[in-house]
């Protein structure tokens, strides 16, 4: 117990630090802006809701968290690259205007890209094997080696997935133009702290638990939201805790039982 509540002192530390080191940039920024020391152009490109993106992928590899790092600062950066064209038009004469409605075929082939490279590397990036069988559009899942984690990317599809496991051990999930739902109700949680990421970029994830759950939801909204659905009951398992993390942006997800 001493061990867990130190863990939880020293991640709302580091995001207290890592919230107060923003602020300050921000604010110096602002400060460059407001005294002409930085050009007005730059200031509708580094505020705005690609950079964002951007700011979310830079902090997710700093987790360790690879491929949602790169999803979110590709999609980033290809929405703030017209930005820029705008800006400094003189900087790239060749390229078109309308950067989003050219080269937007350059999402597909990233995505497909991204899907290939979790295929042949995806141990490498640290994500569990799954033992899939398929049961009509729902997959049962139990990973190989019995170590009760679960990652899964959907970059533009879907799929439902039910964990056999006997424990769950948390995981990551990225859904990128997709859909992603996430049965837990045949599984259980071990005794402590159970970690779940979720990334959802114009995306959905739906996350089904059974209802003695202890769960605390902790995710980062921008133009999105993750809602709690659940049907409570009392009491809940106080020894058993599930942690949800990570970010909705311009996407959504939902907690049922």
């Amino acid at each position: 117990m001493e061990k867990e509540m130190k863990n939880s002192f020293n991640r709302g530390y580091g995001k207290g630090l890592g919230f107060g080191i923003t602020l300050m940039l921000i604010g110096v920024l602002f400060l460059g802006f407001n005294f002409g020391i930085l050009p007005a152009a730059l200031k509708w490109v580094i505020f705005s809701w690609p950079m964002l993106l951007i700011f979310l992928g830079v902090v997710n590899w700093i987790k360790r968290k690879p491929f949602s790092g790169t999803v979110l600062f590709i999609i980033g950066a290809f929405f703030i690259f017209p930005r820029i064209i705008n800006a400094y038009p003189e900087a790239f004469p060749g390229v078109n205007g309308d950067f989003t409605h050219t080269y937007w075929p350059l999402l597909l082939i990233a995505g497909g890209l991204l899907l290939i490279l979790s295929k042949m590397f995806g141990n490498k990036w640290g994500f569990a094997e799954w033992d899939h069988q398929s049961y009509g559009n729902k997959q049962y899942s139990r990973s190989q080696g019995a170590t009760g984690s679960f990652e899964k990317n959907a970059v533009f599809g879907s799929g439902e997935h039910i964990v056999l496991d006997p424990e769950f051990k948390g995981g990551e999930i990225n859904a990128v133009f997709g859909g992603i739902t996430l049965d837990l109700r045949k599984t259980n949680l071990p005794v402590g702290e159970t970690r779940l990421e979720v990334n959802a970029v114009f995306g959905g994830v739906t996350i089904f638990v059974p209802r003695e759950w202890h769960v605390e939801s902790n995710m980062d909204a921008v133009f999105g939201g993750f809602e709690d659905k659940r049907a409570l009951v009392d009491p809940l398992d106080p020894t058993r805790r599930l942690v949800i993390t990570g970010s909705c942006v311009f996407g959504g997800g939902e907690l049922k039982n």
